[in-house]
């Protein structure tokens, strides 16, 4: 009796993780206060090097998704799971895109976060490809730059 209690106990450990990993992400973001709006300069629309960026909850409200809006008519939605707060001023996390020309590229996140500022340090996109790799926009060698909270959405 007690080994196919065992079993059971086993096979739901195994199974609920899965379940429960994206329906965590919003409240993980929360956690770590990353939920709302970003921006290089948030006293600036949305254009050219000053994209805005939304972390926000799903309709489910526990699980969360990015949006970046690039100018006024110009954004993409990606879906977020697999958080994982790493450290104390690091989390990380998978980014799905859902629209767009890259829709179904993931990218594995990394980034680094202070009181009101953020920035990637790490990003890998499932095609392969490393984006920004210690801080730094692999294709350019600049700084990637740092992103200030803007506000709740």
């Amino acid at each position: 009796m007690r080994k196919a209690l065992a079993a059971l106990a086993l096979l739901a450990a195994c199974l609920a993780p899965t379940a429960t990993l994206h329906a965590q992400a919003g409240n993980m973001l929360a956690e770590f206060g990353m939920l709302g709006r970003w921006a290089r300069d948030c006293s600036q629309p949305p254009g050219s090097g000053n994209a805005h960026t939304i972390f926000e909850r799903t309709e489910s409200g526990s699980g969360a998704r990015y949006r970046v809006v690039f100018a006024q008519n110009q954004s993409t939605t990606r879906s977020i799971d697999n958080v994982r707060i790493v450290s104390e001023n690091t989390i990380a996390m998978r980014f799905t895109t859902l629209t767009g020309a890259s829709a179904g590229l993931g990218f594995d996140i990394t980034m680094l976060k202070e009181p009101n500022r953020y920035r990637v340090i790490a990003s890998v996109g499932s095609d392969g490809k490393t984006y920004v790799k210690d801080g730094k926009v692999v294709d350019t060698g600049a700084d990637n730059p740092w992103q200030q909270f803007c506000g709740k959405e």
